[in-house]
């Protein structure tokens, strides 16, 4: 049987958390997950998570001891993946790059896993099922793109994260590994694998993910003032203003029209995963929550 890794790094990333894991978790040989900030954050006096995730994480059921959680401060995204990679079993055979607002449907894990038994690949793309402003609506263009989203990687004993971004697995150089990547786009054809990803759900969330990226990631690319700019104004708008809103900007992502083409949204007539369906009213009263206390 395919031994699985889920590997996690996570900051004040609350929002679905405990739905991502309780997704996985069945399927898990390993759940390895580093806990902490960053450089940018630890500069503005942050030391652990002060939401719940700490609390969550501590108290998410693991009767078959599958969870093992790092906690840190990082210089980097880089070496907080690493910090949690040090404990991978030397037999698991796939690592599976989750983040925490990344929820699977249980049948496309189990879609997932065939398709690696199968196939056998190197590497694999997932393709994005990107939510905006909550659950109603995602993101469609640059967010579809062709391997925006590397997430499965064959693994060996000593292999480790060469970089974040883009995410890269470097093997021991004793292992003579023949790569075979599978993009997002073949992957779905193949399998109709998805995640949905939850990352433009939350107004806070949104608030820390800009300021972060516009300060330290994406820089000139990001458009100035997002969130108050273009976010909000969503949030708050009816459809017509949310249309003309979108012809402005060539969508809603952070990133400028030149750099990312075209990004509206769409409405979502699909189904959400199991634990997220079951939490959509908690979750939609968070949302209101937020916008509330601004």
């Amino acid at each position: 049987m395919t031994k699985i890794a889920f590997g996690m790094i996570v900051f004040e990333g609350d929002y679905v958390l405990k739905q991502c894991l309780e997704q996985v978790y069945p399927y898990a040989t390993q759940i390895l997950i580093a806990e902490g900030p960053v450089k940018y954050w630890q500069e503005r006096g942050r030391v652990t998570s002060t939401d719940k995730t700490n609390e969550i994480i501590d108290n998410f059921p693991d009767p078959e001891n599958k969870i093992t959680v790092v906690h840190g401060q990082y210089s980097e995204k880089d070496e907080q993946c690493n910090a949690y990679i040090k404990h991978m079993r030397p037999d698991i055979d796939y690592l599976w790059n989750l983040d925490s607002d990344e929820v699977y449907r249980k049948e496309d894990i189990e879609k997932a896993i065939t398709f690696l038994e199968r196939e056998k690949p190197t590497s694999v793309g997932v393709r994005s099922l990107s939510f905006y402003g909550g659950f109603e609506n995602y993101l469609t263009g640059f967010e579809l793109n062709r391997d925006n989203f590397l997430r499965i990687f064959r693994v060996t004993e000593g292999s480790k994260w060469l970089t974040h971004r883009p995410p890269t697995i470097q093997y021991p150089k004793e292992h003579n590994i023949i790569k075979r990547h599978v993009d997002s786009n073949s992957f779905y054809e193949q399998t109709g694998v998805q995640m949905y990803h939850y990352s433009y759900v939350f107004p806070l969330q949104v608030k820390n993910k800009v300021e972060y990226y516009k300060a330290k990631v994406s820089r000139h690319k990001c458009i100035d003032d997002y969130y108050n700019k273009i976010y909000l104004p969503w949030m708050k708008g009816e459809d017509f203003d949310r249309f003309h809103l979108e012809r402005e900007y060539q969508g809603v992502h952070e990133f400028k029209p030149e750099y990312r083409g075209p990004c509206y949204t769409e409405q979502f007539i699909g189904q959400h995963p199991e634990s997220i369906k079951n939490s959509l009213r908690e979750l939609n009263d968070r949302v209101a929550r937020e916008m509330k206390n601004g």
